[in-house]
């Protein structure tokens, strides 16, 4: 039996969701229900993906500060003296992998490899797939094994496929085989196969887009968790840990469900996901009744959390000003679907040039959704998004900023309704670093024109205390930043050492008094006109702007 972490347990199985994992309490919006990691019981797999692997520690997963710009202490990795092939931080991260899985016959499959190939190669062009890692990791560790050997791996469905999903699944098992030295019979072959199904169908994308990194993450007691496109709770990976967080307010015997795949893809193509990577067919409410992201963020208790928020008209994400919801219009539904798969894919890496003629050519394109005010749904928020990163790339953090601002009120609240998302931390905190950057920095040249579109928003910043308004906001970050990941995450470090950085500011004794007592009692009379008049219209009047930048 899987050993579950306190703050959860396992229910009996279910026809038809099989096994699910309850709230052995009531849990708060954002607080943390239960931390999966080895020393809760579970055992774990928690590798870097190929690409980092030379610039991530093989055992606690931190990432080298000489490639990490966000890194708050410095952390240097060197290769292990073996294989040459994984790194660590330290020696007493060395010793627990070699007692966890290097030692155990990990660093010799990887020197095989080495071994095969007679030409002088460098070492990083020899490492095995992550899936292959993955799988070896499992079958030199027994404790995994059995912890393995109680998952579903679906094996009938995966083997029936017609993508050749089997065939690559049993390539994956034989190359692992051989790394391992083991013979490829029956046997081996099928306890391999098993192993690589489960891994398939159980692991997580241990996701860090903050630190450029990626990886796998599995653990038999979090792939019990069963999904919904509205889910109640999400996962956050702190090194080898994974956190689980409540979403909204979940009672004690209530089922604990999360999102295994991006929730604000349209319908079809989530069912699409969810039917290829783990075979089965999504019933929740949102997909029952096709519900969009507006009507989604209804559903949604405690909306009044997000008087601590950009967005503290609850009225306006109970009503949206939207013409009308997608579930209406299916002319609409039709256009979206045949414009998603072209266009959801982020512009990065493009030429500038092309960065810019691309991103015109998708605004025309969801001219429809622009239309009936949906710019909460995709591709029209990407294409708002690529847009502020191309303005970055710019270096006109004038109308980046803008940009930020319309998504802070016009797509973030609706695509994640509680003020704590990450979506929306990390943008109010794109803002605040924006804020600091047109403070700054002085305004592109315009051609003297003062009726131009950079000279009005060069005219209305210097018209505005953007230092409160930078530090309220960083103060709101601050805030969201423990249920939105914990006190660990980077943004959190970084956020309270912008806002140190403004608190020393000499001369600032009353704005520093006003932000406080905003802090305090955001709903207070006095604290509301304060926030109202140094934030929230400034935003409002920066938003603005976004049709004429984009168009």
């Amino acid at each position: 039996m899987v050993a579950l972490p306190p703050g959860v347990v396992l229910s009996s199985p279910s026809p038809t969701r099989g096994r699910s994992i309850l709230a052995s309490r009531t849990f708060s919006p954002g607080a943390v229900i239960a931390v999966f990691a080895h020393d809760k019981g579970a055992p774990i797999i928690a590798i870097p993906d190929n690409e980092h692997l030379s610039r991530t520690c093989h055992y606690c997963l931190a990432v080298s500060s000489d490639q990490n710009p966000m890194a708050t202490s410095p952390v240097h990795v060197r290769a292990c003296t073996g294989c040459r092939i994984v790194y660590y931080c330290t020696p007493a991260c060395q010793k627990a992998d070699w007692a966890l899985a290097h030692g155990r016959g990990e660093c010799k499959a990887f020197r095989r490899i080495q071994e095969e190939i007679q030409e002088e190669v460098d070492p990083k062009l020899l490492v095995l797939p992550t899936p292959v890692r993955a799988l070896i990791q499992v079958l030199v560790r027994p404790e995994m094994q059995a912890a393995v050997a109680e998952m579903e791996g679906h094996m009938e469905a995966v083997r029936s496929d017609s993508d050749m999903t089997w065939a690559g699944l049993e390539f994956q098992a034989r190359a692992t085989l051989h790394y391992l030295n083991r013979e490829a019979n029956k046997s081996n072959l099928a306890e391999a196969m098993e192993a690589v199904c489960k891994l398939k169908l159980n692991s997580f994308n241990r996701l860090d887009v903050d630190v450029g990194q990626s990886g796998t993450y599995f653990n038999p007691a979090l792939s019990m968790i069963n999904h919904s496109c509205i889910p109640n709770a999400f996962v956050q990976f702190i090194g080898r840990k994974a956190v689980l967080h409540a979403y909204r307010e979940i009672k004690e015997g209530e089922e604990i469900e999360i999102s295994y795949i991006e929730c604000t893809l349209h319908r079809s193509y989530r069912q699409q996901a969810l039917q290829k990577q783990y075979h089965f067919k999504c019933v929740c409410p949102r997909c029952k009744d096709d519900l969009d992201m507006y009507q989604v963020c209804q559903q949604y208790p405690h909306l009044e959390l997000n008087s601590f928020s950009l967005v503290p008209d609850l009225d306006k994400l109970r009503h949206p000003p939207i013409k009308q919801h997608l579930q209406s219009n299916r002319s609409l539904q039709k256009y979206i679907e045949k414009i998603y798969p072209k266009y959801i894919e982020p512009l990065q890496g493009l030429s500038l040039p092309e960065f810019s003629k691309q991103l015109r050519r998708r605004w025309k394109i969801c001219a429809p959704l622009r239309e009936a005010g949906l710019y909460a749904v995709e591709p029209l928020a990407q294409v708002i998004v690529d847009a502020g990163i191309y303005f970055c790339q710019k270096k006109n953090f004038q109308y980046a900023l803008a940009l930020w601002c319309f998504l802070a009120l016009n797509s973030d609240p609706y695509k994640a309704p509680m003020p704590f998302s990450v979506l929306r931390v990390k943008g109010m905190f794109m803002i605040a670093k924006l804020l600091a950057n047109t403070a700054s920095v002085p305004p592109p040249a315009s051609s003297g024109d003062t009726e131009s579109l950079s000279a009005r928003i060069s005219q209305f910043l210097g018209k505005i205390d953007q230092a409160t308004m930078c530090q309220t906001i960083l103060v709101m970050v601050i805030h969201h930043c423990p249920a939105a990941h914990s006190k660990e995450w980077q943004i959190y470090h970084q956020a309270k050492a912008q806002l140190n950085d403004l608190e020393s500011l000499k001369g600032r004794e009353t704005e520093n008094a006003l932000v406080n007592a905003f802090a305090r009692n955001p709903t207070g009379s006095e604290e509301s006109r304060f926030f109202k008049m140094a934030v929230l219209e400034p935003i409002q009047t920066l938003a603005g702007f976004c049709d004429e930048i984009v168009g």
